[in-house]
């Protein structure tokens, strides 16, 4: 089958790729797609999004397990895209890369053409091949962590993370996370409704997590600050601790009134604004997932006050943590 020369979703697979990355991404991008065309709020019915899965050259693709799969066109089909996932490998990396220049090429030129690119799993390795994870984060497959930070020194690689975003540059860890990030890709596509019909087939028996705002705070380090996206990171790792900022700046070996402009022109945000959204992010997962009182996770997110903490709660969340939990709370 020849594919259009526009598509919505391209699915890009490869000798090696495990099989159930090629068709769960199908899978959930024809269901987004089929939502889309259904949804009542659709501001253009005759929009058709079309999903494809694309090889190097079109022809048939032997996968991890054994199986052969046939993909719709070759990459060459598809001038321009708005989104492009990158199926997962298992296999010789060195091998796949020597074999996939044109891939390589060609998800350049997408990316120079604004498309959205998320690799699943082992699929980040095409994408720093590409230089394009240069000075921007990243996760991928625990196993494969120190051969992918041996080979790309450059990228600023979060092992620890399930899902990564930098920019138009999205990576996910593993299988579950990859469908997790699928849903977050279906809402920036086609918005939240059909997203929110697509989650609740897809993940009903996924914990859910907080996806969108790390996935925020990672487009916040979209920048080439290297002191500040360290500062960055290390709230994220502290921030129920009792510190000073100046103690951060002096860290960075920044004076304070520097760490904060450079802060707030790196981010959007100051120092403190991060640091909030944060712990009140932290607070919202832990009142709707346990059974911890007020104080407790005052206390647990880095606020001595439980009274401070609910009043800046319901400044920025319009509920009080009491109503939040009855809101949220299984």
């Amino acid at each position: 089958m020849k594919a259009a020369n526009n598509t919505a979703v391209t699915i890009v697979a490869f000798d090696g790729s495990m099989e159930m990355s090629i068709v769960m991404a199908r899978d959930l991008f024809h269901a987004g797609a089929v939502a889309r065309q259904h949804a009542e709020d659709a501001t253009a019915p005759s929009y058709n999004p079309q999903v494809v899965v694309a090889s190097q050259d079109g022809n048939e693709v032997s996968t991890f397990s054994g199986s052969h799969y046939h993909p719709d066109c070759a990459i060459t089909d598809i001038k321009q895209t708005e989104l492009v996932v990158i199926s997962g490998i298992w296999g010789e990396i060195d091998t796949l890369l020597a074999n996939h220049q044109p891939t390589v090429d060609w998800l350049i030129k997408q990316h120079q053409q604004g498309a959205l690119i998320a690799s699943l799993h082992t699929g980040c390795f095409l994408l720093a091949e590409a230089g394009l994870l240069d000075d921007k984060v990243a996760t991928i497959y625990w196993r494969m962590v120190e051969q992918f930070k041996a080979r790309y020194p450059k990228v600023i690689l979060q092992p620890e993370k399930n899902i990564t975003s930098a920019g138009k540059l999205f990576c996910s860890a593993g299988v579950t996370s990859g469908v997790e990030l699928g849903i977050y890709l279906i809402e920036k596509l086609w918005g939240v409704s059909v997203a929110a019909k697509v989650s609740r087939h897809f993940l009903m028996d996924i914990p859910k997590a907080p996806v969108e705002f790390q996935l925020a705070l990672d487009q916040q380090k979209s920048h080439n600050d290297t002191r500040i996206q360290s500062a960055q990171q290390w709230l994220e790792s502290n921030f129920s601790s009792d510190f000073l900022l100046e103690e951060l700046a002096d860290k960075l070996g920044l004076s304070l009134r520097s760490f904060r402009r450079r802060f707030k022109d790196a981010t959007g945000d100051t120092p403190m604004q991060y640091l909030h959204r944060i712990r009140l992010e932290t607070a919202k997962q832990l009142l709707a997932n346990s059974t911890l009182g007020i104080e407790q996770i005052s206390y647990r997110v880095g606020y001595e006050d439980a009274s401070y903490f609910s009043r800046l709660f319901k400044q920025k969340i319009q509920m009080t943590p009491g109503e939040y939990r009855l809101a949220n709370q299984n």
